[in-house]
């Protein structure tokens, strides 16, 4: 009887051991993950929960404004660019003059493309900007060390589908 539940205890025990998860930043695969840090997702509207230092923060900040300047730029480009080429597809306009139908060209349709791609082109140098203060808040980050709190020890009993362990955290 002793030898059965040493046997379910070692088993348990072993099976619930794992390394600690470590509170690193890194990047997620879409907006409802774009942060992992540690176990946590968080979304991207959540960037101050997940940065604590705050010259990363002043990064995260520089690249939320650059990224929203990008967007307002991209789509003011792409709608002009995609009312442009629809007015060069069906740029025909019927007008009647004393009962006779005549058939004439609208005119325009490629000084819209044009602008629109100027106005996507102004956006691309902002969206890279963006990108690298990103990158740059996420290594000041990871490199302070995350928190600036002083770290508690604690116990936790985790109890999962078909297993138990105990997890300490230092």
């Amino acid at each position: 009887m002793k030898l059965l539940f040493s046997a379910l205890f070692m088993a348990f025990f072993f099976i619930s051991i794992s390394a600690q998860v470590s509170d690193s930043v890194k990047l997620g695969k879409n907006n409802r993950e774009f942060f992992i840090k540690g176990d946590q997702k968080f979304k991207f509207s959540e960037y101050k929960k997940v940065f604590t230092n705050p010259e990363a923060l002043g990064y995260m900040k520089k690249a939320n404004t650059n990224g929203t300047v990008a967007q307002i730029f991209g789509a003011i480009g792409g709608g002009l660019v995609g009312f442009g080429l629809a007015k060069e597809v069906f740029r025909t306009k019927t007008t009647y003059q004393n009962g006779v139908a005549y058939k004439k060209k609208d005119k325009g349709g490629w000084g819209l493309v044009g602008i629109g791609l100027g106005a996507i082109g102004i956006g691309i140098p902002f969206a890279i900007s963006s990108g690298k203060n990103m990158k740059k808040a996420i290594n000041t980050q990871n490199q302070a060390g995350g928190t600036d709190e002083t770290k508690t020890t604690s116990y936790k009993l985790d109890l999962s589908g078909n297993s138990i362990g105990i997890t300490y955290s230092f």
